[in-house]
């Protein structure tokens, strides 16, 4: 390990050690495992800025593997200029209590604020991960840090010496391809990079941002919705009138909120009839 490696180590595991923030949070872990009887946890690093179609299969082949999930949502000044993370959590909480065993999944928020902006890439969050609790962290190969080498023609990682940190298990990009009509990895898909459509998490902002409603196959419609009614609220002057004249209903009078309206509006997106 570098020197620069070395001294981020120490100082992450001196506020992790000493620390009642993160003390209680162990807590949490611990009696969460004692609970489920759970053998193996697993830890996800994630801003889901936004929660998009492959943080859900990147969470759900986790749990497959492991007794208990634990998905660390990060939280820092720079995140909180995309979306806030109030708005974060309660996608990800969503999507959690909707769509998953909730009682094998906790979502934690970590402050980088208060453990320092430099604890952003792989070295400190495996540190983070095993220090808390977990023994396996799962990232990406693109995740900050991972630093990718050859020894004796074999590929290793700044992470394969390193006693400090949770086990790595690196999981390949996710692709949406237009060959395959479905969600895949990029290195199991037999078709060429110009059929992959990219989870790219600043074009999805951007959409949003806009106020578009991102196709259903790269962010579930709900997940959309939370997020469009909070950041353009009071969007139309009348949601009702236009609800009842745009989407079939139950032959009563009905009261319907803007994320009803957008989860609706998407579903006559997807009907394929008249397209």
């Amino acid at each position: 390990m570098t020197l620069r490696k070395d001294r981020e180590m120490a100082q992450c595991l001196t506020k992790l050690e000493n620390s009642d923030y993160t003390k209680g949070i162990k807590l949490q872990i611990e009696e969460t495992k004692a609970k489920l009887g759970a053998g193996s946890v697993s830890a996800i690093m994630m801003v889901a800025n936004p929660f998009h179609r492959a943080h859900e299969r990147l969470v759900r082949i986790t749990l497959e593997k492991s007794d208990l999930v634990v998905i660390f949502l990060l939280n820092s000044k720079e995140h909180e200029k995309l979306l806030p993370f109030a708005l974060r959590k309660k996608t990800l909480q969503y999507f959690v209590d909707n769509y998953l065993h909730k009682n094998r999944v906790l979502v934690i928020p970590l402050d980088n604020n208060y453990l320092g902006e430099d604890c952003s890439n792989a070295i400190t969050h495996g540190i983070i991960a095993k220090c808390l609790g977990c023994d396996t962290l799962v990232v990406g190969e693109y995740h900050n840090g991972i630093g990718f080498y050859y020894d004796d023609n074999r590929l290793k990682t700044s992470f394969d010496e390193c006693e400090e940190m949770a086990h790595i298990e690196i999981v390949s990009r996710f692709v949406f391809c237009n060959e395959c009509n479905t969600l895949v990895s990029a290195k199991t898909c037999p078709h060429g990079m110009h059929h992959h459509i990219k989870y790219n998490s600043s074009s999805l902002l951007a959409l949003l941002k806009e106020g578009i409603l991102p196709p259903a196959m790269l962010m579930r419609k709900d997940i959309s919705a939370i997020i469009l009614s909070s950041i353009c609220p009071n969007r139309f002057k009348n949601v009702a009138q236009i609800y009842d004249d745009l989407f079939p209903g139950m032959g009563l009078i009905e009261i319907h909120n803007e994320e009803d309206f957008y989860i609706e509006l998407m579903k006559l997106y997807q009907t394929t009839s008249l397209t």
